[in-house]
């Protein structure tokens, strides 16, 4: 072995032992990147990557465009070579029951790009107790946990699960005569219905009040977001609202607050005085099976 011969071989033990798994499909084993060049009238496995480098594909191997050697697949929404594509390769291919398909994302004046899309769009209930989209994502899951505790199949359908609060409402500073509006965004299978809260004890709208609830159904599926509108805010409007959700499962309830500047400056300069401390969820609120939303602080929005 010359002496050139012996230093590439070494360059190229040093690359492949230092490029982490997920790099290991742009090493072109036995084709050229460039479009067009044929696969070799024969395989060649010698040169194939070492098949326990494989071991930790995060959407599991397929075979390469050539059908010579195992390489690592791409997972769901990952860019990727056409699956007909043979010879040459680049982004490299889908994982086992995913598609190349043009990404309806793209920008009319981008040239299309091509993501890895699920076969099957059915969602699953894995035995971990969560809702997978399609059996790509639970076979994912399933790749990154390995052996142990590894999910699979409970039953077709989500699973039933007691309402999550995902966006709590937030504490407004609103100035009187204002109109102001509490979100609330809840996850939950059956759906939950959301209700609203003044002080603990009035559920609104009601009669004769310059409140407005509407509520509909989320672009992700089984969430639900609620608003809670009140117009031309007054003094009295001031204090704790709660957003609660409740299914056949259990219930969830956060809350935030409301204070009102009043109009006449003297008022509103001792109002400010008093706003440094934010306002603690109190458990009191909440029916017994309900849970309080202790999540991220809300802060203050000003209006």
């Amino acid at each position: 072995m010359s002496g050139a011969t012996g230093l590439l071989v070494l360059q190229l033990t040093l690359l492949t032992h230092s490029l982490p798994v997920k790099h290991l499909r742009y090493l072109d084993w036995q084709r050229s990147m460039s479009a067009g060049v044929r696969c070799p009238e024969r395989c060649h496995p010698e040169q194939c990557p070492d098949l326990r480098r494989l071991l930790q594909c995060p959407a599991g191997r397929v075979r390469d465009a050539c059908g010579c050697c195992w390489e690592c697949g791409n997972g769901e929404g990952q860019l990727c070579d056409p699956d007909h594509q043979v010879g040459s390769s680049f982004y490299g291919r889908c994982a086992e029951g995913l598609r190349c398909r043009v990404s309806h994302r793209h920008h009319p004046d981008d040239d299309p790009k091509r993501v890895c899309v699920c076969a099957r769009q059915e969602v699953l209930c894995g035995s971990d107790g969560k809702t997978y989209e399609n059996v790509c994502q639970l076979r994912a899951a399933q790749f990154k946990l390995g052996d142990a505790g590894r999910p699979t199949v409970a039953h077709h359908g989500s699973c039933k699960a007691k309402p999550v609060i995902t966006h709590a409402p937030r504490d407004i500073i609103a100035a009187e005569g204002s109109d102001v509006i509490f979100s609330c965004e809840v996850s939950s299978y059956p759906l939950a219905s959301i209700h609203w809260r003044k002080e603990g004890r009035d559920l609104l709208p009601t009669d004769e009040s310059n409140t407005a609830v509407q509520a509909h159904e989320s672009p992700q599926r089984f969430e639900l977001t609620g608003w809670l509108q009140i117009q031309a805010v007054r003094p009295d409007d001031e204090g704790v609202y709660t957003c609660a959700a409740r299914n056949a499962l259990g219930g969830v309830s956060a809350s935030a607050r409301l204070q009102v500047l009043l109009k006449d400056p003297q008022l509103t300069r001792e109002q400010q005085r008093t706003t440094d401390a934010g306002y603690d969820v109190s458990t009191d609120e909440v029916d017994e099976d309900d849970e309080d939303y202790e999540g991220q602080p809300s802060g203050y929005m000003y209006l």
